[in-house]
């Protein structure tokens, strides 16, 4: 009994092209995936940073690569966290002046004590201080990164 050979010859071009489309196309849904993840855990006042994140796919050394993010200043901030609980651990002083201030929101209470009215959102009242702890950075960007898994 005779054995039958057959040789095979791989187009490589071919190949690497639909494996760098396949790759691509991985690549978008993983990244709509941790996108839409990030925004579900971004943190909500006005919907501003929500709204602002999106997707950007790009090149590297030939190589696809997605970037997600906001394009908002304030962004790396709440994610980061500011004051004590930043990168620089210390409390946030007034650069010019005795006080920083800033318009109280939400009926929140005031040094003066006591809730204040507001109309359309924005409040009448201020609230003053000589330094602030700051706030707590809402990782929502890195923890929306174990959405790309599946």
């Amino acid at each position: 009994m005779a054995l039958a050979s057959v040789t095979f010859k791989l187009n490589e071009a071919a190949a690497k092209s639909l494996t760098i489309a396949a790759a691509e196309k991985d690549l978008r849904v993983r990244a709509n995936r941790v996108l839409n993840a990030a925004r579900r855990g971004a943190p909500v006042d006005e919907g501003r940073l929500r709204s602002s994140l999106h997707v950007e796919f790009i090149t590297v050394d030939g190589v696809p690569v997605a970037r997600i993010g906001s394009n908002l200043e304030y962004a790396i901030f709440v994610h980061e966290g500011t004051g004590l609980y930043g990168p620089r651990h210390d409390y946030i002083y007034p650069r010019n002046g005795k006080f920083l201030v800033w318009p109280a929101k939400n009926n929140s209470y005031v040094s003066t004590g006591g809730p204040r009215r507001f109309v359309g959102g924005k409040t009448a009242a201020f609230v003053f201080a000589k330094r602030v702890r700051g706030m707590k950075g809402r990782p929502f960007l890195t923890e929306a990164l174990a959405a790309a898994a599946g």
